[in-house]
C-alpha cells in the first residue's frame, strides 16, 4: 500500500472513530461520573483511552498491510 493510500485509510478510520466517540460520549461520561470521578477527570480518561485505542488500531492496520522488506 502506498503512502497516500495509507494516509487516506488512517484519515477515514480516524474520522469514523471520532464521529462514533462523539455520538457515545454522553453515556460514557454519565457512567464514569457515577463512579465518583469529576467531570474533568472523566473527560481526560475518555480522551486518553480513545487516543490510545486509535493509535493501537493504526499500528495494527499498518503492520498487517506493510510488506516484509529486508
Amino acid at each position: 500500500m502506498g503512502r497516500k493510500a495509507a494516509l487516506i485509510v488512517f484519515w477515514i478510520v480516524g474520522y469514523a472513530l471520532g464521529a462514533f466517540a462523539w455520538l457515545v460520549k454522553t453515556p460514557f461520561l454519565n457512567f464514569i461520573e457515577s463512579l465518583g470521578l469529576s467531570s474533568d477527570l472523566s473527560q481526560g480518561l475518555i480522551a486518553g483511552l480513545f487516543g490510545s485505542s486509535v493509535m493501537v488500531l493504526a499500528v495494527l492496520i499498518w503492520s498487517f498491510l506493510s510488506t516484509d522488506e529486508v
